[in-house]
């Protein structure tokens, strides 16, 4: 009896011994994954940058049809702002006409209207904002300049408090993936329209642009997240706030009919060593949410000065 509580005792040894060192092997990886996906590349070049704008306009021409069915009033102003920055007159086309057939009879003065036109005449309707997220709600804020009670108590003026989406472990890395990139896009959105406040926000952008610099560091797979945490930090902070490998893993990630998809991949493996739980991400359909941000993604790249 004591021999074998002896064997079992050796047996367990060696079994925690070679869980640490699965453990320690883990880590390292994620580690060295942390600081190759984070690694100084030079910048993509000019080249690079206007292929990756042409053929993100390509897919938008190519479903078109599709593309002016969604009323996605946010992905919109991305496609304008595209436009707007490079001069593109089919985009500046496609953006009026979707605003005519998206805009017209009962829908003429509905709020979100001012997400693309940020002076339009609106009527507002509460009642319309039944099962939006939260962060919908405060985008509605952001138009109107009128708080949304929340569901849960209070209103969306909580969004203009630099502590709603941290702390970062628990309120974006295992909570609300896009929580600071939606806040800080509702901020752009309230200065734009020219709604009063005693928020000092270019303070409280700042503090945002610092948290999903943070996240860019370590989330590193790619998935709608990070489109949108390299778009943010890129059309609210400025080029200096890009590392050049975010940009180019954003280029790598264009798919080969000139889109992005939103699932979670490795834009540097090939389709085959992708994981299984992330493989079939990577050949999900290209779509108009993740492709409206790649593309204002290329536009400023391709028309903001050389660093």
């Amino acid at each position: 009896m004591q021999g074998w509580w002896m064997n079992m005792k050796t047996w367990m040894g060696g079994l925690a011994k070679a869980a640490l060192a699965a453990v320690a092997v883990l880590a390292s990886t994620a580690a060295g994954g942390i600081w190759y996906l984070n690694r100084d590349v030079p910048e993509p070049t000019l080249a690079e940058k206007q292929q990756s704008y042409r053929r993100a306009v390509a897919w938008i021409q190519t479903n078109e049809a599709s593309v002016l069915k969604d009323g996605n009033s946010a992905l919109w102003w991305m496609v304008q702002s595209a436009a707007e920055r490079t001069g593109d007159d089919y985009l500046k086309s496609l953006v009026q006409q979707w605003t005519a057939q998206a805009y017209t009879g009962t829908s003429a003065t509905v709020p979100w209207k001012r997400i693309v036109h940020p002076q339009a005449d609106i009527t507002l309707n509460m009642f319309s904002l039944q099962g939006f997220e939260p962060y919908q709600q405060f985008f509605y804020h952001a138009v109107t300049c009128q708080p949304v009670s929340l569901d849960k108590g209070g209103d969306t003026s909580e969004f203009l408090d630099a502590g709603i989406c941290r702390p970062v472990a628990t309120q974006v890395y295992a909570g609300d993936a896009v929580c600071s990139t939606h806040q800080l896009m509702g901020l752009k959105l309230m200065q734009r329209v020219g709604c009063p406040t005693q928020v000092d926000l270019p303070k409280l952008e700042s503090g945002l642009l610092a948290d999903i610099d943070q996240q860019m560091r370590w989330d590193v797979m790619f998935k709608d997240a990070y489109i949108q945490r390299v778009l943010m930090l890129r059309w609210v902070g400025g080029p200096e706030q890009v590392k050049p490998i975010w940009l180019r893993r954003v280029l790598t990630a264009q798919q080969a009919d000139g889109g992005w998809v939103s699932g979670r991949h490795v834009p540097e493996m090939p389709d085959w060593l992708q994981p299984w739980r992330l493989g079939s991400a990577r050949t999900a359909p290209t779509n108009f949410h993740a492709t409206a941000q790649g593309l204002l993604i290329a536009a400023l790249a391709i028309t903001e000065k050389p660093r």
